[in-house]
């Protein structure tokens, strides 16, 4: 374990909890694609040391939709409703890039948890964090994919540069600002756009149209 880890919760704990959460913390190395956990059970409390782990549900024919990321200090929100719950998690956890994991058993947490209402309120708060993730991949998937919306707007545009707030292309689209910003957040990141205050500037067209086709090539959006 690294030496400057601190587990994430350690400011709510008394020393005596600090201990047992010393004791029963189990780590382990997992390299990039392994399935940490998986829908069959309840196993422990996720903390992630380093890396990059995703969450993702599985549908009956193999779709992988994901739902939200994890990176370094970050607790599983899901493994914790599961503790909450006592019922299986309904989704997969994976494991992006290597990662260095830190687990504890439900049996140690759920007595710390119960005793302290700092960590429950804690919790409480980044699982609604975590559901409002998880309802703007729901807008994307009910809504016939965000990305092909946007950016069919962005590319019908005669012009490299649409002059446009995030507020009047979510007008336009029938959808909520927060919305548009995260796609087009998106597509900056992967070096489609650069955005500035009221204009979005396509920096990379061809690469824009590709993230919208198949595998074969084929366009997966529908045309407004």
């Amino acid at each position: 374990m690294r030496k400057d880890f601190v587990f994430p919760l350690n400011e709510y704990l008394t020393p005596q909890d600090q201990q047992l959460i010393r004791e029963n913390l189990v780590l382990s190395d997992s390299a990039a694609g392994t399935v940490l956990f998986d829908a069959s059970s309840c196993k422990g409390i996720l903390v992630i040391i380093s890396g990059v782990v995703r969450v993702y549900i599985l549908s009956e024919s193999g779709r992988e939709i994901t739902l939200y990321r994890l990176f370094e200090n970050d607790i599983c929100t899901l493994s914790i409703s599961c503790l909450m719950g006592k019922l299986p998690m309904q989704a997969m956890i994976k494991a992006d890039t290597d990662c260095k994991i830190a687990s504890i058993s439900n049996d140690v947490f759920s007595d710390i948890h119960e005793r302290t209402p700092e960590i429950q309120k804690y919790l409480l708060e980044k699982m609604n964090d975590r559901l409002s993730d998880v309802m703007w991949v729901v807008e994307q998937v009910a809504f016939h994919a965000m990305d092909c919306r946007v950016g069919n707007y962005l590319l019908e545009k005669t012009s490299s540069v649409v002059y446009a707030t995030h507020e009047e292309i979510a007008f336009d689209l029938g959808t909520a600002r927060e919305v548009v910003s995260r796609m087009l957040k998106y597509f900056e990141k992967n070096g489609y756009v650069s955005l500035a205050r009221g204009k979005i500037k396509i920096t990379d067209k061809e690469a824009l149209q590709k993230s919208l086709e198949d595998k074969d090539g084929v366009s997966r959006c529908k045309r407004s």
